[in-house]
């Protein structure tokens, strides 16, 4: 279903992703070619290895990215959620998804065919670099994760998939408690660690009343403490 022309215009969403400084003339164009999709909850927005066909922009929902990692058990990159975009990455020597993205909520994305955006694109300086923005922001965070895997202790790693959870379902303490989609497994591939180790910290950070939690509803996250130990990662050579 073709979505109403000049939508990127007035939505809310392109606030927050790599539409937000573009023109008008530019919105336009990807408004006219945009289709409105959905997931239902477990589906696949694409798989590691499969082609890049269209560019996806997350409107409503959340996606978890992950990689195969060993014995098939797989790496959560990150959380996606409103405004992410995904196959923007794509170029002539490169078409194909390097990760796998699963809907962890029912989601809404607006997706437009690959070969119509690069066109737009190539029409569209700002365009142009805030893709390459976002992919600097993305190399970043692959960055950022090999660290973390490397150097911080379980306590941190937890502490730390806590907080991203936290950031991507707008938790507000001392407001509001949000029930996350991801279970233990589900947080243990966040973290890079197992699901036993999981549930070992979490029932540790419950006696130092640092969160309340019960199955995936979290009523309490202190997250100052929480981001206090997550920064304090360990050396090489300190031991775990």
């Amino acid at each position: 279903m073709a979505i109403t022309r000049y939508d990127c215009i007035t939505c809310k969403v392109r606030n927050c992703s790599i539409l937000n400084s573009c023109d008008t003339h530019t919105l336009t164009a990807i408004s006219t070619y945009k289709l409105s999709k959905s997931l239902q909850k477990g589906e696949r927005l694409f798989s590691e290895g499969d082609p890049v066909l269209g560019v996806c922009f997350i409107k409503k929902g959340f996606l978890k990215v992950e990689l195969n990692g060993k014995q098939g058990r797989p790496l959560i990159l990150q959380i996606a959620g409103r405004g992410a975009v995904f196959g923007h990455r794509a170029n002539a020597g490169h078409r194909c998804h390097t990760s796998s993205a699963i809907a962890v909520s029912d989601v809404l994305y607006c997706y437009i065919p690959y070969d119509l955006f690069d066109e737009i694109a190539d029409k569209s300086p700002v365009l142009k670099q805030q893709i390459i923005n976002q992919f600097l922001n993305e190399l970043q965070l692959v960055e950022k994760k090999a660290v973390n895997l490397a150097h911080k202790t379980v306590r941190e790693k937890v502490a730390e998939a806590l907080l991203l959870l936290a950031e991507a379902y707008q938790y507000e303490e001392k407001k509001q408690s949000f029930r996350i989609s991801f279970c233990r497994q589900d947080i243990a591939d966040l973290a890079g660690t197992t699901k036993e180790q999981v549930s070992k910290i979490l029932k540790d950070f419950e006696k130092e009343k640092l969160i309340k939690c019960a199955a995936k509803k979290f009523s309490y996250l202190h997250t100052g403490m929480l981001r206090s130990i997550s920064n304090q990662c360990s050396l090489p050579g300190d031991g775990k």
